[in-house]
């Protein structure tokens, strides 16, 4: 069966002499293993089209076993992302977000779209970064399933509160009255809480210029970076540590 479709290459690793072993999350099909003989090769037709975090329109030959890439036709292979290396290490997080939740043979058009949304956002110079790395981080969330609520209780639905707490195991806010249903839970200022709020329901188009102070963006990320380790359950982000350190 062939099968057209446009995709991102999340992951790109050579295979043998002169093929890539990619894994792709396509529109059509939702995140595959292909393979592109030959890809390795110097004067290959493939091979501007298969490098990590290329936007290509493939044509996919689907064997018993695995994809084969039979045609590739970059749309945007986003070259600025690899001039800077604190944003490709970003670059390479969102990525390394999207392979750990997406499963094999099911799609997520809205998951598809951010991601696009997002790389091209990061080739733009004018950008704030901790903006659009957070913002990234929310509509994921949302996307994938696992929206934390910032709204109410989870634990008494309380929209009130002289205080309150996030708790990343129980998925959102605990009011004064429930602390003790996580002692874990990590203390969420009035101003961090109205952040999470707005980046939480608006497009990133809309705020990849909004400059977070970096006391906000700290505290926000210590809070996100906790509840994707928990619900996500993965532990290496590699990538995020190194960008962290630049």
């Amino acid at each position: 069966m062939i099968v057209k479709t446009e995709g991102f290459v999340l992951k790109s690793r050579k295979y043998g002499e002169s093929d890539s072993m990619l894994v792709i999350f396509s529109r059509k099909l939702g995140k595959i293993n292909a393979i592109a003989k030959g890809a390795q090769k110097p004067k290959s037709a493939l091979i501007a089209g298969v490098q990590p975090f290329c936007y290509s329109d493939f044509l996919l030959y689907r064997g018993k076993n695995l994809y084969t890439v039979t045609q590739c036709e970059p749309k945007e292979i986003f070259y600025k992302l690899r001039e800077d290396v604190k944003r490709l290490s970003y670059a390479s997080y969102l990525v390394e977000l999207i392979e750990a939740v997406t499963i094999e043979g099911q799609t997520n058009n809205r998951m598809f779209n951010l991601l696009g949304k997002t790389l091209y956002l990061m080739t733009k110079s004018d950008i704030e970064i901790n903006t659009i790395v957070r913002s990234f981080e929310m509509n994921f969330l949302n996307y994938c399933g696992f929206k934390p609520e910032f709204h109410c209780c989870v634990s008494c639905n309380k929209t009130t509160s002289a205080s309150w707490k996030f708790s990343s195991q129980e998925g959102g806010l605990l009011c004064e009255n429930c602390f003790s249903v996580d002692p874990y839970a990590m203390k969420i200022s009035e101003i961090t809480l109205r952040l999470a709020k707005y980046l939480q329901t608006k497009e990133i188009t809309e705020i990849h210029k909004l400059k977070i102070s970096d006391f906000l963006n700290e505290a926000l990320k210590k809070l996100l970076k906790q509840y994707i380790l928990v619900h996500i359950n993965k532990y290496d982000f590699k990538s995020l540590e190194l960008a962290e350190k630049l």
